[in-house]
Formats: structure tokens, C-alpha cells, sequence
């Protein structure tokens, strides 16, 4: 294998055709690895992942919607939050190329992209004091704390056979996995996620393994989805992360926490959701450092289903 480098073409086509509806935006050195893979190959995949931003962008990661939290704090409080919001003031992008699978011809029929985004910002508390405090009960401040997340997702394109004629492969995306966000030095892990609705029951435990397309995961319209999330501690806040809803679920005191979600009725097109779990002081303890971890889904209101485009 070696390293080959995209053009400069191709990297301007990431920066605008892959990153969506973002104001702050830098692309990084793109690097493909592959022995047999030509120019063509590498541009045409670049540009249908650019021709499907619902399969690469989740919606959710840069979103500054706030979060509203209506549980009590307890006795280890520092500050009472109540609401809190993410402002991401730089994201800077790359991503990688392996291809694989050579044909007779020795062209790759395989390629695994995998995407990566930095996101830089604030994470903003709007918190008031503990009642011990002392303070007047309508006493409210903005705590800001750095943020600094890292994003990463994978994508699976598959190479159809030349049509008749025909000099330039035609690539497709067959599956994709979820997201994963996580701070920079986070200590807050999620272990699973449990998704049960009425046709449906299944645990992830790697949110960057592939959902084939015809298989990613179909939610009735109107329908009761319960999410069980399985944390590394106890004391954790996780929420929902939704484009319609967000907010905290139940802690069952054993290391999960659960929250039920409606799914909508009518959505076209992928939709994403997912939960994020942040450590207890990143909300609850003005000093602590922000310690944040997300896993976001793909997921399709029935009766759509999404085809893979493979003969």
C-alpha cells in the first residue's frame, strides 16, 4: 500500500460539498490509502458522499438548541443548572480513504471512508445557586466552560461494474454506522444504547459499526421509543439528543437511564437521534472540566426504506 494525497480539487469539493449548512468550517489534508486506487476512484467517491449529506451530516453535533433540565441537583451542587446550550465556533474536518478489493483489473471495488470532525466552543450553563447558598432564589448565571469534541463516523461505498461504454466507475454508499462524539480527555464513557419500540429491540454496543442501508433501523410514526442507556458511572446526566426534542432521562441508579421519545409523524429521508451523557460535575460543579460523550443514530420513519443502489 501507499499513501497517495487528494488534489486540490477534491479538497475543496470536501469542504463545500460535505460540510452541509456549517458557517465555520477548515478542511484538513485528505489522505486516501490504497495501492491500485486511480484519481478517478478517489474523486468519485469523495463526490457521492457529497451528493448524500443526510448519510454523512447528523444535524445534532453543531446544534446550539438548548437543553432544559427539570431535575433536582441533590446536596453535591455546587450551582442548580437549568438550562444549557453548545456553541461550536470552529469545526475543522478531514477524513480518510482505505480502499480494497481489487478486481481482475486491480481496481478496488471496496472503500471505507472514515470522517472526523474537531468541534470548538463553549459549553454555557445558565444555572442558579443551591439554596444553601444563601443567595436569592432568582439568582441565575452563565457559566461557560472550552469545549472540544471529536466526531467521527464511518461510511461503506461499494464500486458498480462499468456500464457499456463507460471509462468512470460509478460508486454508491451501501451502509453507514452512527456517530460518536466525544470530548477531548473525557473520562465519560457510554456502554450501550437499548432501542425498544413496537417492532423493535436491539442493543448497540459499537456505534461506529456499519447499518446497512436497507437494514438501518425503521421507527413506526407516532410510536412510543424507550432508550436505555448504559453509562460508566452513576451519576452521569444523559439526555436525548433529538432535532424536536431534548431532554433528561431517568436515572435507575445502577449505571442506566432511560427516557421514552414519540418518533414523529412524518419525516422524509434520514433522520437522526441518539443520547449524550455528560459527568455530573460538568453540570452540577462550576469548576469541573466539560466531560461529554454522544452516540447518534440514523433512523427512517416506516414505511420508507432506503435501497443500497447494488445490481
Amino acid at each position: 500500500m501507499r499513501l497517495t494525497r487528494f488534489p486540490r480539487l477534491l479538497l475543496l469539493l470536501a469542504a463545500g460539498g460535505l460540510a452541509g449548512c456549517s458557517q465555520n468550517h477548515l478542511a484538513n489534508p485528505v489522505s486516501a490509502t490504497s495501492g491500485s486506487a486511480t484519481g478517478s476512484d478517489q474523486a468519485l467517491v469523495v463526490s457521492t458522499l457529497a451528493g448524500q449529506p443526510q448519510l454523512v451530516e447528523d444535524g445534532l453535533a453543531e446544534s446550539a438548541d438548548p437543553t432544559t433540565l427539570d431535575s433536582p441537583a441533590g446536596t453535591a451542587a455546587a450551582i442548580e443548572p437549568l438550562t444549557y446550550w453548545r456553541r461550536i465556533t470552529d469545526v475543522r474536518r478531514s477524513f480518510e480513504v482505505a480502499f480494497a478489493d481489487t478486481d481482475a483489473s486491480g481496481r478496488p471495488t471496496t472503500a471505507v471512508v472514515t470522517l472526523g470532525k474537531r468541534l470548538s466552543g463553549t459549553f454555557n450553563i445558565l444555572a442558579g445557586a443551591p439554596a444553601e447558598a444563601g443567595l436569592p432564589p432568582d439568582t441565575a448565571f452563565v457559566v461557560h466552560k472550552p469545549l472540544e469534541d471529536h466526531w467521527v463516523r464511518r461510511v461503506l461505498l461499494k464500486r458498480l461494474p462499468l456500464a457499456a461504454g463507460g471509462t468512470d466507475p460509478l460508486w454508491r454508499i451501501v451502509a453507514t454506522s452512527g456517530v460518536q462524539i466525544t470530548a477531548r480527555d473525557a473520562a465519560t464513557r457510554i456502554v450501550s444504547l437499548r432501542i425498544q419500540a413496537a417492532s423493535l429491540d436491539t442493543t448497540i454496543t459499537d456505534p461506529l459499526a456499519f447499518h446497512r442501508l436497507r437494514r438501518i433501523l425503521r421507527v413506526a410514526p407516532e410510536s412510543m421509543v424507550t432508550l436505555t442507556a448504559t453509562t460508566g458511572a452513576n451519576d452521569d446526566v444523559v439526555v436525548l439528543q433529538h432535532a424536536d426534542r431534548r431532554f433528561r432521562f431517568r436515572n435507575n441508579g445502577d449505571n442506566t437511564y432511560t427516557g421514552v421519545w414519540r418518533s414523529g409523524l412524518f419525516a422524509p429521508g434520514v433522520r437522526h437521534f441518539g443520547v449524550n451523557a455528560l459527568s455530573h460535575g460538568t453540570l452540577f460543579d462550576d469548576a469541573a472540566p466539560y466531560d461529554s460523550q454522544s452516540w447518534l443514530f440514523p433512523y427512517v420513519l416506516e414505511p420508507e426504506q432506503l435501497a443500497e443502489s447494488m445490481p
